[in-house]
């Protein structure tokens, strides 16, 4: 419960005003023409009283009120030691400011102006009239020296039923962390049953501690959830373990280990470590219902030391992968790297007027089945930027290095392959603008060509230890190696184009429209491959496109297209428009293609339907698959005083596509707490641009 306010006990001074009163300079005095007793900021009020004179108290009867910044009490009699700076109020009804609420209360002390004691006392933020929820407790006693309150038999209704009930509970009045139980949460899903669960937060110090979260489900048993967090000068962290024992469903101890670690060493120099690990494959699908979470298919183990400076980076690392995902086969699965030793540098207009950049790597890759070995690679390269009035031109040579020491070469394969290839490029490209008569819009055209030679060299003897080829985009446009990774360089003479156009306002610079359109030109053929690929003999890539519109302050339409030149077909499409008036009036529609892979129409919306009430809803569903990916249709009713919302939801809760239905219940009750499963951070997970209160 909310604070009253303080008494002003700094001020030594009160203040006495009453329209008549009998004076006895032994005894005291009394009032009986209304009294108004003034002590810093509070103003104490009643239609009679009298002041005993040995005992320095204020004794006030028949309708007294006492206000100040924070509070307004009123009350049928009250005390007030002049000595002891105490103040007690009987049968008192309190109204608060800071927090709008109101409450009663057998009798309110405050104590030194430090220690506030309420017994027999009701709180609610509902009108009057209207007490739809309703806390109780005999006691309620804060300490402001300590920042902590105390309620003892404290009891939580709703609707006249009890919903919540402790015998005795702590919990923080000020912003200062302090120890103490956090709010429980409800919820209910096919995997896992009705769950219940219940944080303890431990204040150990300033600078560190701890949450202890006992989590009951009624299909796999009871979990302990632990996490501790630090904070030194240069160093933080977190640390985080849950312990599930005899799992009701498959008999096994499940656990989750993971550390997220930071340290600032100075003078430029970083460390950190991040891993995580869990006891089987299947333990986020059991046991978690988020699909960002049971989706992940490997688990990252590293740790690492960086250097940062204005030219140069470095970076030492050992890594490894827990890989979740079983359908991959040992030969499969990421290498392990240990460890991996990089530097780069970047100085732009140094010697000779020249753009200089390296980039180096030595690091040893091992994995338990399939080839094992090091690798070195080594990049060094000059680039020649020239710019005159908006026109810009950039040629560049630089030679890619790459040598090879393989542990368990295959019979008959080289265990030391290499191969050193230049890289020959000249980017050039314009910005041109114009303004947009009798609309203060501003319009530019920014052309891009970029010319890449990258002739062949047989790299078919060496490993590919963590090389891809991404899918082609606008991001990839204008890369100069078609491959990620330092185990293939593409051979190539080709020429990258591209145009943008922007419709931006020319006072306040925010774009009304932005268009982009690209193509790869090819002129001769491509015969580095990854293992299993094809060289490539064509003239040209897919044109790529995008499109973002802001039709007005509500309206936004997103769009990108992939053409096959070579086929003559779509390849990819992506439609996104949005309509969003504010965090609680948001629309959202939205199509998905990719040729051979996916095809899907995801709709979202949430919506007032009445000054009270409101719906919310997804539905996403793959039309290539004919399946639903994930629904979910809510309600939610808000008053001044409490909210209701609810959720049913389905939605594919692992790897191999089996689904799960889940229902939220959360009960809202304003300025006091939340009851139930946290649907709001799904909903907003589900819903783009969507604000749970």
């Amino acid at each position: 419960m909310p604070d009253l306010g303080p008494v002003d006990s700094s001020d030594p001074r009160i203040d006495v005003i009453t329209g008549h009163a009998e004076m006895d300079l032994q005894k005291g005095a009394v009032f009986d023409d209304e009294i108004r007793i003034r002590r810093g900021d509070g103003v104490l009020t009643a239609p009679n009283g009298r002041f005993d004179r040995q005992t320095g108290e204020f004794l006030l009867e028949n309708g007294l009120r006492y206000r100040s910044p924070q509070s307004a009490v009123s009350g049928s009699r009250a005390s007030f030691d002049t000595r002891s700076n105490s103040l007690e109020i009987e049968d008192a009804d309190f109204d608060l400011f800071t927090v709008p609420s109101r409450g009663s209360a057998g009798a309110i002390a405050v104590d030194q102006g430090d220690v506030l004691t309420l017994r027999d006392v009701t709180y609610t933020t509902c009108a009057r009239g209207h007490e739809d929820w309703l806390l109780r407790a005999s006691q309620i006693r804060i300490d402001r020296d300590s920042g902590m309150a105390t309620a003892r038999n404290a009891r939580l209704e709703f609707k006249g039923v009890p919903i919540l009930y402790t015998p005795w509970i702590t919990y923080p009045v000020t912003n200062e962390r302090q120890s103490g139980f956090l709010l429980p949460a409800l919820g209910r899903s096919e995997t896992r049953g009705v769950e219940f669960q219940i944080p303890y937060y431990l204040n150990l110090a300033p600078n560190y501690d701890a949450t202890l979260t006992p989590r009951y489900m009624s299909r796999r048993g009871t979990e302990l959830l632990g996490e501790f967090r630090y904070l030194w000068p240069g160093h933080k962290g977190d640390v985080e373990g849950e312990y599930l024992p005899s799992d009701k469903v498959t008999g096994d101890n499940r656990y989750l280990l993971g550390i997220d670690h930071q340290s600032l060493l100075g003078r430029g120099w970083r460390a950190t470590v991040d891993a995580r690990t869990v006891s089987d494959s299947n333990y986020f699908e059991d046991l978690y219902g988020s699909t960002a979470a049971t989706s992940q298919t490997h688990l990252l183990r590293e740790a690492s030391v960086e250097y940062f400076d204005n030219v140069w980076s470095l970076l030492g690392r050992v890594q490894g992968y827990q890989t979740l995902d079983e359908s991959l086969t040992a030969a499969e699965k990421p290498y392990r790297r240990l460890p991996q030793l990089a530097a780069s540098g970047y100085l732009p207009r140094g010697a000779l007027g020249l753009d200089w950049s390296f980039d180096g790597e030595l690091a040893l890759f091992d994995r338990d089945e399939g080839l094992n070995g090091s690798r070195l690679h080594l990049s060094p390269g000059i680039a020649l930027p020239l710019d005159y009035r908006g026109l810009w031109l950039k040629p560049a040579v630089a030679v890619e290095y790459t040598a090879y020491s393989i542990h368990n070469p295959a019979p008959g394969e080289h265990d030391g392959p290499s191969s050193a290839t230049p890289i020959i490029s000249i980017d050039m490209g314009a910005a041109f603008e114009r303004g947009v008569r009798g609309n203060g819009w501003l319009q530019t055209l920014e052309p891009r060509a970029q010319f890449v030679h990258i002739p062949y060299r047989d790299q078919a003897d060496q490993p590919v230890f963590d090389t891809i080829q991404p899918d082609f985009n606008l991001v990839q446009l204008f890369r100069k190696n078609r491959f990620l990774g330092y185990d293939r360089v593409g051979d190539t003479d080709q020429l990258n184009l591209g145009l943008t156009s922007r419709v931006l306002d020319a006072t306040g610079g925010g774009e009304y429209l932005t268009a982009t359109i690209g193509q790869t030109r090819f002129f001769s053929k491509q015969d580095v491959t990854l293992p299993g690929d094809r060289p490539v003999d064509s003239n040209a890539s897919d044109w790529l496109a995008e499109l973002g519109v802001t039709f007005n302050q509500y309206w936004k339409l997103g769009a990108g297209y992939q053409w096959g030149a070579d086929s003559g077909r779509t390849q990819r499409t992506q439609l996104a428009l949005q309509y969003r008036r504010d965090g609680q009036r948001v629309v959202n529609a939205a199509y998905r293609y990719r040729r051979d892979s996916l095809e899907e129409v995801d709709v979202s919306a949430a919506w007032p339907l009445s000054s009270r009430w409101s719906a919310v809803g997804r539905y996403d569903y793959s039309l290539r698959d004919n399946e639903v990916l994930e629904r979910f249709v809510g309600f939610e009713y808000q008053n001044c005083c409490w909210g209701f919302r609810v959720v049913y939801r389905d939605y594919i809760a692992s790897r191999t596509g089996d689904s799960d239905t889940a229902i939220a219940v959360q009960l809202i009750l304003k300025g006091l707490t939340n009851v139930g499963d946290p649907a709001g951070r799904q909903l907003e997970r589900g819903i783009l641009g969507y604000e749970a209160d």
